[in-house]
């Protein structure tokens, strides 16, 4: 049995010896085998309320009032990688509420929040699928075995580590942009495979482009 359902129980009990004018706590005890002191509080209770309802203003109030709850929704709304200190201190500057991380935590995952790392996705938007799509069809019957592609790309060292509040953690994603920082290269490939590899980590400029054309491109 749980414990709300034996509470109910006693509930139960109790009232049923109240109505019918047993008001000793030892005589319910010895029918009931509920403990003393319970017996005891639920008598006193029924004598002062006349139920064994309880009120609706029972227990400690949450820090979190439903003005601070909106405000803490409306923040997660705008930035949704705020961290908990930076919830904490908007609180405290905007609703005069001074509230710890651990109970902004619990509140936020009672209203389903969760703290999760978005997906990285690189940053192409339907259209720029939509003309890479034209553009392949436009040159479909090209001569490529003529044709050299070259691109560079960019490797970030650390992996993101910032994290976000959210409803649908599956859902939430990042766009990567495609010039990162720190290391940086530079790659070509033809019909026949793959022409040059060159690896670097200056500023590319027209210059340094071409430099990197005549190293791997020999005539």
């Amino acid at each position: 049995m749980t414990k709300t359902n034996s509470l109910k129980s006693h509930h139960i009990s109790v009232s049923h010896y109240w109505n019918i004018g047993i008001l000793s706590v030892r005589k319910i005890h010895r029918a009931t085998k509920i403990p003393l002191s319970t017996i005891s509080y639920q008598l006193k209770k029924l004598k002062t309320q006349g139920c064994l309802q309880y009120r609706a203003s029972n227990g400690r109030k949450r820090k979190i009032d439903a003005k601070c709850s909106q405000a803490l929704g409306q923040f997660i709304r705008r930035n949704n990688g705020v961290t908990l200190h930076e919830l904490a201190e908007k609180l405290r500057n905007q609703c005069q509420s001074t509230v710890s991380t651990s109970t902004i935590s619990r509140h936020l995952k009672r209203l389903q929040y969760e703290n999760c790392l978005p997906l990285k996705t690189p940053m192409l938007t339907p259209e720029h699928k939509k003309r890479r799509v034209e553009w392949a069809k436009a040159h479909l019957n090209n001569n490529w075995k003529s044709t050299i592609f070259t691109d560079e790309c960019s490797f970030q060292l650390f992996r993101n580590t910032i994290r976000r509040w959210s409803k649908q953690t599956k859902e939430e994603k990042k766009r990567i942009p495609k010039n990162r920082q720190k290391v940086h290269v530079w790659g070509s490939i033809s019909y026949c495979g793959t022409v040059g590899f060159h690896p670097f980590q200056r500023i590319m400029n027209s210059d340094y482009y071409i430099e990197i054309l005549e190293s791997n491109f020999q005539c």
